[in-house]
């Protein structure tokens, strides 16, 4: 029984604990003995005021800046679409490991991406490597053909860049390996069709025998 009441004591304070801190609790002892606790003066006025500890309280942080929405609205302004990728960004001809014949070194590239190119983008060729001055911008289709010049003979690597306003590039297709063929002037069976007509040699003239001295 007085486990029971210990336990049943316990329990209403930490009842009345959970009150607001303004509320004041109060204790007395009925006719009874029995101990009563309660957040009200009993009737005869007679209960003694409980000293409540101070409940500790735990403030939350204050609200952070979305960092990451602020980064990216930073990233995106002005350069339009920072972030944008293109499903599909290729070379679609020539093929990769394909001949070419370009005896003047002119080589067409056509270039397909999905979705259209953004007009905020432009796509740039690459070869072996290096950034060439070749360079096309969006115009909102997905097709586009662009003409690399002076190529020398010989196996090139070729591939675009998709490149924003500020120069950096976003994306970059899969290369493209081409082999490059240009006819040499000093091909043998080829010169006289560059050089010009050579005049015949004037026929030179017979063998004619000296005239003899007269008197011999």
């Amino acid at each position: 029984m007085l486990c029971t009441t210990r336990v049943a004591v316990l329990s209403l304070i930490s009842a009345l604990l959970a009150l607001p801190v303004q509320a004041e609790v109060y204790t007395w002892t009925d006719a009874q003995g029995n101990r009563h606790y309660s957040d009200q003066q009993p009737a005869d006025g007679q209960g003694k005021t409980v000293e409540v500890p101070k409940v500790n309280t735990i403030e939350p942080p204050p609200d952070r800046p979305d960092l990451d929405r602020s980064s990216s609205d930073s990233g995106n302004s002005g350069s339009g679409s920072q972030q944008a990728s293109y499903r599909r960004l290729a070379i679609t001809s020539p093929s990769t490991d394909e001949p070419v014949r370009a005896n003047d070194g002119s080589v067409m590239l056509t270039v397909e991406t999905d979705p259209p190119l953004s007009s905020n983008h432009l796509l740039r060729v690459e070869m072996d490597g290096e950034p060439t001055d070749v360079s096309t911008p969006g115009i909102g289709q997905s097709t586009y053909q662009l003409v690399l010049p002076n190529v020398d003979r010989g196996s090139h690597a070729v591939s675009v860049a998709v490149v924003n306003a500020r120069g950096e590039t976003l994306q970059r297709s899969e290369p493209v390996l081409l082999h490059v063929q240009r006819t040499s002037l000093n091909q043998p069976g080829r010169g006289g069709a560059n050089q010009a007509p050579t005049a015949p040699a004037a026929p030179r003239a017979p063998n004619v025998p000296a005239p003899r001295a007269s008197g011999t």
